[in-house]
């Protein structure tokens, strides 16, 4: 009864709440129609769109991560090495048969601190590993002892899919917008069904790397030399001078593999189930569909309710300008949940110290939910390659409610993502770098509402020009709806755009002129831009509306998850916190 009242009371609200939203700020590209749903205009001639964000997150979003019974427990931790006691539970279960979902059941580490020598690994589909609870002086620790760099849990096998490549057809539209699920194939229906998993696959031509410029990126410069000595350098030889570890996109390189369910067929039209986050344009090589194998991959899997440490030489420091003298050692692990090849898993109620990053998800895993994760005091130095709070490189990732402090990258995309993904309702204190897209056009990720603060903080969408050995254009279709940092900095690629949609307002501490001043300008230096800091929060020739005031609805990605599934998958995925908060806010 309490359940069916507090979704009426929630519905009430929500319906109440859209009523009054057509005299609030909503932005020209996404707002409420007259049936109270979002509607969509596109931003390009060619009816490029804000896409649809709510396929992200186990189960393609809306469904509540579930509670399995336990089925082991490791009582209490050992006076030595507890991996392979762990490891052999893990074995144990992974040998019982699943049931009808898949699921084989939780095993329950019971309080007390474990020493993890080498990585927890779980390569049978099914199975949880659960703490009692996320507090190192009262819950379950997984302190790891090793002197070497590692991950502390390891989520699926190494491995990739398979092209079945007698199933191969290129897409025949000229121009496939970006936010659309419709493609069109010839004779279709002679080699696809409803129901088949299959990738769209966008190459990275040679004639799509000329056009927006990542065949000409200006080297990194030399000692001694500015920015604009080294761009006036490459400008006059080329290539034919030294590129100090700068490289050129290839083609073939930085190709975008969407994996897709086909949900209708219709001659040769297709219908996808999620939509696509960038634009495929004949002209730059098309695109082409086909199926795939991949037995490797595993599911449901859960990591829950634990505190995550690491063993470190606390006499290794280093000095930083702000922070003065920290903890550098990194002969440690780096990674506390390293997500391979799986999908539909979860990692909740987890928080670390002393690691690079709590969850990496690898180009191999989709459907991933993180929330109400904690990743703080990171031991290493402050410098490239480290301190990734949250690491997405799979696809249809949802991290909600996640915190961090005292890294460099929060809440980051690796080199040509194939999204979507989203970030939403997060932030990170003491931040010395960019939450972004870091690399090589990672395509169609968006940040909700989340919040940077520090000396160095920024939330960026750019082209990231020698920075790395040549990351040039970062991402594409990036949305930063309602977010809030020292600055946001939005670029328009070619072929694409990036947006900077409202705020929550300026961040207000001893940070943000510096972080300001010295964001754009190292941005303006490596791109060869020249735009200025007018005091407000967007920068850049992006697309960037309503800036400094908050935008109706007030969570794209739930919103758009209440349009598509309804009220109760929002209610499967939002906290009590958030739902007080969305009542108090109306």
């Amino acid at each position: 009864m309490k359940d069916k009242i507090r979704r009426i009371t929630l519905s009430f609200i929500l319906i109440v709440t859209s009523s009054l939203l057509f005299g609030q700020s909503q932005s020209e590209l996404v707002y409420f129609g007259q049936n109270g749903k979002l509607e969509y205009k596109p931003y390009s001639d060619k009816g490029d769109i804000i896409p649809d964000f709510s396929n992200c997150g186990y189960m393609g979003g809306g469904v509540a991560i579930p509670d399995l019974p336990i089925v082991a427990v490791v009582e209490s931790p050992s006076k030595g090495d507890d991996t392979s006691m762990i490891q052999s539970a893990i074995n144990a279960v992974s040998k019982l048969s699943p049931d009808k979902d898949g699921f084989r059941g939780a095993i329950l580490i019971k309080r007390g601190v474990y020493n993890i020598s080498s990585p927890l690994k779980i390569t049978t589909g099914g199975i949880v590993l659960r703490g009692e609870g996320n507090n190192k002086e009262s819950g379950t620790v997984l302190l790891a002892t090793s002197t070497n760099k590692y991950n502390v849990i390891e989520l699926g096998i190494n491995a990739k899919l398979t092209p079945i490549i007698s199933s191969e057809q290129y897409i025949t539209d000229k121009y496939v917008s970006s936010g659309s699920k419709i493609i069109h194939v010839k004779d279709a229906g002679k080699t696809f069904k409803v129901g088949d998993n299959m990738v769209v696959h966008r190459p990275s031509t040679a004639e799509w790397i000329h056009a927006i410029g990542m065949d000409s990126i200006a080297p990194r410069p030399l000692k001694g030399e500015t920015t604009k000595e080294s761009f006036l350098r490459f400008r006059k030889y080329g290539n034919n001078t030294n590129t100090n570890g700068t490289k050129q996109w290839e083609a073939g390189s930085k190709d975008l593999i969407f994996e897709r369910t086909i949900v209708s067929i219709d001659g040769d039209k297709v219908t996808l189930d999620i939509p696509l986050v960038n634009a495929l344009q004949q002209e730059f090589g098309g695109a082409k569909i086909y199926k795939y194998n991949f037995p490797e991959r595993i599911a449901q899997c859960g990591i829950e309710n634990i505190y995550g440490m690491s063993v470190y030489d606390p006499s290794v420091k280093e000095k930083d300008k702000y922070i003065g003298e920290y903890n550098a050692d990194e002969n440690h692990a780096n990674n506390f949940v390293f997500c391979n090849a799986i999908e539909n898993a979860w990692i909740r109620n987890v928080s670390v110290e002393q690691f690079d990053c709590c969850v990496w998800t690898s180009s191999s895993a989709k459907f991933i939910t993180g929330q109400d994760l904690s990743a703080t005091n990171p031991v290493s130095v402050i410098t490239g390659g480290r301190r990734y709070a949250y690491s997405v490189w799979g696809q249809m990732c949802l991290f909600q409610r996640c915190y961090s402090s005292h890294h460099r990258h929060e809440f980051v995309l690796g080199a040509s993502v194939a999204g979507p993904n989203v970030f939403v309702d997060g932030g990170g204190d003491m931040t010395f770098a960019s939450s972004e897209p870091h690399q090589r056009w990672a395509a169609g990720c968006l940040y909700d509402n989340i919040t940077i603060k520090g000396p160095d903080g920024s939330l960026l969408s750019v082209n990231r020009g020698w920075y790395g050995s040549g990351h040039g254009w970062s991402g594409a279709q990036i949305v930063f709806w309602n977010c809030s940092a020292p600055v946001i900095m939005v670029m328009q690629p070619p072929t694409a755009q990036n947006f900077a949609i409202g705020s929550n307002g300026t961040i207000q501490d001893k940070w943000v002129e510096n972080g300001r001043r010295s964001t754009i300008t190292a941005i303006n230096g490596v791109s060869r831009s020249n735009f200025q800091d007018k005091g407000l929060i967007s920068v850049g020739d992006g697309w960037i509306e309503l800036v400094d005031q908050t935008v109706n609805p007030k969570s794209l990605y739930y919103q758009q998850l209440k349009d598509r599934l309804g009220l109760t998958a929002l209610q499967n995925v939002i906290s009590k916190s958030q739902e007080q908060n969305l009542i108090e806010k109306k």
